[in-house]
């Protein structure tokens, strides 16, 4: 049966070698017949893990077909199944019986179970530990001038009506905890919120300013979080609201995060960790949702002890490449239009009405450090980009049909629709975007002018193979931009060419160079062909071509890659729906939708959108449960 589970690709040798060391037993394949239960449940459990998911949810796997394929078997297959006893399970509660009397299951174990969902120890210690320690700076008592932090809050936040001022309240949150998640959909300002108030902070800390850090998962996240809060200085500046004193104090440049802990070349150990930690205050995480939980922890656990901690991100974008879900764990009881769950004390002091609460089993112990920002100040009612983002993330369909009809009213100029039959049309736009950047390399335009004219527009696409896929796409413009004459491209140059951009894919801990970097080649001052990186800190980064790591073209990106980034116009490309893969979902629509931030054309059929729009994905792990 172990053969059947490899050629339908359910599982890997791997998987089976490390379920046989796991439970200890040698059996061939041919004696697949003689495993034990948990041999198959630890195979059950690497495909979770192998989908990210930090854990093997018992109580959703469905025991009469756990590996989804004897429903799709010929009857003589099915036979032969049902002969070699697959997974012999019964149900919910005779597996939890067996792993809780298993010898590799327990403290010290090399699994573990916490409820009904079954761990590697590796990822129930990383959540014990993630657990813990926000838990512990929840509770962390933080001693303020409350008068003079309520006049500051006055000071920076005037609020003109009688609504909710969210970024107030966020503000607020962050302030009187060492932990706060601050999040919100585009545009609800996220940054402008953080930029207050670390003016807010460091007026309460003039006489000894807090050493603070700002971080991203990506260096693209991170120049944009520079660009965002630099820009946020200068406007509140602008109002008068902070002297050039206080403006110096409050910091700008962000960074990595594998730059702030410091990367061992050739290693994947950094050196700041929980026996040499980060010299620091306050700790910033923007686009948290990106970060996996195993980078989470290593992070965390750098922390010193006397350290604030804050999140940013949107809790329904897509979750991180890695296994974990963080973010969305711990905002999933936030729903649009109302209040946070706080307790009692919490809406007191934030001046909030109490609201009747719904009785629930237990209570989420980190809900008073949660802030969520409701109101976009990006789109408004007149934004097609918002109002799309919206339906989308929804499920709306009411709304979906009154951006159709506004769009026949010539309203909602900021989003165009098109059909994915109309390909060449698009492939033709696009040409015609980069066309701006290449001009600026034949005019010797500087390595910084180059990339912000570069990322001013963006085609994403949700799949990567076939017609609407990234890598037909990626070929496609290349070849249109040759006949155009706007690139060219020599037999010995066949992969490498002045104007090329790409994108590395695997990271170089020893260049500094990460997945998701994006550089542009162009000729040096000795006329040598290089690829051109701008680093985290502003710098040029260039390298030979021979010397990167794993990259391709990136004329188009996949919606996953581009996460962290934003572009003035975005085009996003679905497949038909006869085409499409079953990973198109609602997350990852929204993601690409949000990427836009002044134009957006969508490349889709009506069909595919709808379908997108009903599924949603999830991620198995048990932070909530631990912090409930």
């Amino acid at each position: 049966m172990l053969k059947l589970l490899i050629e339908k690709e359910k599982v890997t040798q791997l998987d089976i070698e490390l379920a046989k060391l796991l439970t200890n037993e040698r059996f061939d394949l041919e004696d697949s017949a003689q495993y034990s239960q948990v041999f198959y449940l630890v195979l059950l459990l690497s495909i979770a893990n192998s989908r990210q998911h930090t854990c093997l949810d018992l109580s959703l796997v469905n025991w009469v077909n756990p590996f989804g394929i004897v429903n799709k078997l010929p009857e003589s297959e099915v036979l032969a199944a049902e002969n070699n006893h697959l997974c012999p399970f019964t149900d919910l509660n005779s597996v939890l019986l067996l792993l809780q009397n298993h010898a590799c299951v327990g403290e010290n174990k090399p699994l573990r179970l916490l409820g009904s969902k079954l761990y590697f120890s590796r990822y129930d210690e990383y959540e014990t530990i993630l657990a813990n320690r926000l838990l512990a700076l929840s509770h962390k008592k933080i001693n303020l001038d409350e008068v003079k932090l309520n006049t500051l809050l006055d000071q920076f936040f005037t609020s003109s009506d009688n609504e909710v001022d969210w970024q107030k309240i966020a503000c607020a949150v962050a302030l009187q905890s060492a932990f706060c998640i601050v999040t919100g959909g585009p545009g609800t300002g996220k940054t402008t919120t953080v930029t207050k108030l670390l003016a807010v902070l460091q007026s309460l800390y003039q006489l000894a300013p807090l050493t603070i850090k700002l971080v991203a998962p990506t260096g693209k996240a991170a120049a944009r979080l520079t660009e965002s809060i630099s820009g946020a200085k200068i406007k509140i500046a602008q109002e008068g609201k902070i002297s050039d004193a206080l403006k110096t104090l409050i910091p700008e440049k962000a960074q990595t995060i594998h730059r702030l802990l410091g990367v061992i070349p050739k290693s994947n150990k950094f050196r700041h960790h929980k026996d040499n930690l980060l010299h620091l205050d306050l700790l910033i995480i923007d686009e948290a949702s990106m970060v996996d939980l195993a980078l989470m922890v290593k992070l965390i656990e750098a922390l010193p002890s006397h350290a604030r901690l804050i999140l940013l991100g949107d809790k329904d974008q897509l979750t991180s490449v890695d296994t974990g879900n963080i973010l969305s764990d711990l905002c999933q009881d936030l729903i649009l239009g109302d209040v946070p769950n706080y307790s009692d004390n919490k809406l007191k002091v934030l001046g909030l009405a109490a609201k009747p609460k719904a009785i629930k089993q237990g209570r989420f112990a980190l809900t008073d450090s949660l802030a969520f920002l409701q109101k976009s100040h990006r789109f408004n009612e007149n934004s097609g980009i918002g109002q799309l983002a919206k339906a989308v993330n929804e499920n709306n369909l009411t709304l979906l049909a009154k951006i159709d009809h506004q769009k026949t009213l010539g309203e909602f100029e900021d989003i165009t629709f098109y059909q994915p039959q109309s390909r060449q049309a698009m492939i033709n736009r696009a040409a015609d975007a980069y066309s701006h950047y290449l001009q600026l390399i034949k005019d010797n335009a500087s390595v910084a002018q180059v990339h912000d004219a570069f990322s001013h527009y963006q085609l994403l696409a949700a799949v990567r193979k076939g017609p609407y896929g990234v890598e037909e796409l990626n070929d496609k413009i290349e070849q249109e931009l040759v006949k155009r004459r706007l690139i060219h491209i020599t037999h010995s140059q066949s992969r490498h060419y002045v104007g090329l951009p790409i994108m590395i894919n695997q990271n170089d801990y020893q260049l500094g160079l990460f997945n998701g970097d994006i550089g542009i080649l162009m000729l040096d001052e000795n006329k040598s062909l290089k690829a051109m990186f701008i680093s985290d800190d502003g710098q040029v980064r260039a390298f030979f071509p021979a010397r990167l790591p794993a990259h391709e073209k990136v004329y188009v990106m996949t919606i996953h890659k581009s996460q962290g980034s934003e572009f003035s116009h975005t085009a996003l490309i679905l497949p038909p729906l006869q085409d499409a893969s079953a990973g198109i979902n609602r997350q990852l629509v929204y993601t690409g939708i949000t990427r836009a931030k002044n134009k957006l054309d969508m490349i889709v059929q009506r069909a595919m959108l709808l379908d997108a729009m009903k599924k949603t994905v999830s991620r198995s792990s048990g932070l909530y449960e631990r912090l409930s």
